[in-house]
């Protein structure tokens, strides 16, 4: 596969601005003894000696001098013997936290505040998206990946499930990571970076089928060399129709793609073999061209393709309108086929689609040996001439013989 520098980071920015936003920083509170909010129902009240402590903190912290009122309601909470004092007192510390942008010890305040019996779960579920973005940011990827679990259990959504899977494969964790990654990546448009996250995660754990639709996804959507490159080999690698395979050559050729000398000279052996010398002549003089072709001695199999490329496009240039006319008075399909790929090597588009279309019309299409394939060059022939519906309409035709089509949508992609 495609080396590619790893971008798996955890932004800490943002994580910082999340974090804020999630605290919560509001004014404090302190209920006096013996306050009631409703005669029916008494609410639980502090102990004398902990609010002692904690209105001269509240009072400290509204002043912004956080430092007193840190200290203070540290000692309010030395000195609490209840849960609720406990819970007073630990809310007071994490808004000092809070407000000190202190992020380590207010989660680990907010933790003390989850033990506490009197924390509702509404509160402790609140508490995971904070807890989880404050760990990862720490760098505790245990903690990270508790909480980032327990916030994406409980509709954290795509913004759990893409810390999760950021902490786990920063760990080069593909394991778990391809989980949560797969539901981020399946909830919205995924990004160029989740595909190549998914695609490296699924190389490692040998899972082919995947990697190649995740790869296709990223051609289709951020169209590099490199993807190409890679899809190239996987489709390879599973033995694909050679006549698809020149297709998706051609593909790659045709938008810059190609920069290896493997590629120039695969491409133009094929299409040798298929009838398009002109092609093959192009690719070799344009490999020449980037110094990607090397030409050692007459004899080597590039300069020899080379010459084989020159002597069989001038025959055909030459021979064409003789053979345009012979096919056009008979009704093999397949001549008038092999005549439009002629003229798509030549770069008469025109005469390429009239030759292929009058192929491919009811009386002759029967002797056509592969209708996909001439689908797929009356497509490109109606591409180059800018007529995109005619030529989807022809890639369209071409897909639907099953050695066709994966190589079919990629041109498709291309409109």
């Amino acid at each position: 596969m495609g080396k590619w520098q790893s971008r798996i980071a955890v932004p800490t920015g943002a994580l910082a601005l999340g974090v804020w936003l999630a605290l919560g920083v509001t004014a404090l509170t302190v209920v006096a003894p013996n306050a009631v909010a409703d005669k029916k129902e008494e609410k639980p009240t502090l102990s004398p000696d902990v609010i002692k402590k904690l209105k001269p903190a509240q009072d400290a912290l509204q002043k912004d001098d956080l430092d007193t009122g840190l200290a203070l309601a540290k000692e309010a909470l030395a000195l609490s013997t209840k849960p609720y004092d406990q819970q007073q007192s630990l809310t007071m510390i994490r808004f000092a936290y809070g407000k000190k942008k202190d992020f380590p010890n207010y989660a680990a305040i907010q933790e003390q505040l989850n033990d506490n019996p009197l924390t509702t779960d509404d509160e402790r579920n609140a508490s995971w998206r904070t807890l989880a973005q404050i760990y990862a940011q720490q760098k505790d990827y245990d903690k990270a990946i508790k909480y980032a679990t327990n916030w994406s259990a409980h509709g954290g959504g795509y913004e759990a499930d893409s810390l999760l899977w950021q902490v786990y494969l920063v760990q080069k964790d593909c394991e778990h990571g391809i989980v949560p990654l797969e539901r981020a990546a399946a909830s919205h448009d995924p990004t160029e970076i989740e595909l190549r996250q998914e695609n490296s995660c699924y190389y490692q754990l040998k899972q082919d089928a995947k990697r190649e639709a995740v790869m296709e996804q990223l051609v289709a959507k951020y169209p590099k060399r490199d993807y190409y490159y890679d899809l190239r080999l996987i489709y390879e690698d599973e033995k694909m129709d050679p006549r698809a395979m020149f297709n998706v050559l051609r593909l790659i050729y045709d938008k810059g793609y190609m920069t290896r000398e493997s590629e120039f000279v695969k491409y133009a052996d094929q299409a040798i073999d298929f009838g398009a010398p002109n092609e093959a002549l192009a690719a070799m003089n344009k490999g020449k061209e980037l110094d990607a072709v090397k030409f050692i001695a007459a004899s080597d199999h590039n300069s020899q393709l080379l010459a084989q490329a020159k002597q069989q496009a001038a025959e055909d240039k030459k021979g064409i309108a003789a053979e345009d006319k012979s096919a056009a008075a008979g009704k093999n399909g397949e001549a008038d086929v092999k005549v439009g790929l002629g003229y798509l090597g030549l770069g008469d588009y025109q005469k390429a689609v009239d030759a292929i279309t009058r192929g491919l019309s009811a009386d002759r299409v029967g002797r056509v040996r592969r209708v996909d394939e001439a689908n797929m060059n009356l497509g490109i022939a109606y591409l180059k001439l800018g007529k995109t519906e005619e030529a989807k309409a022809a890639f369209t035709a071409a897909k639907a013989d099953p050695r066709m089509t994966k190589a079919a949508n990629l041109w498709l992609e291309t409109l």
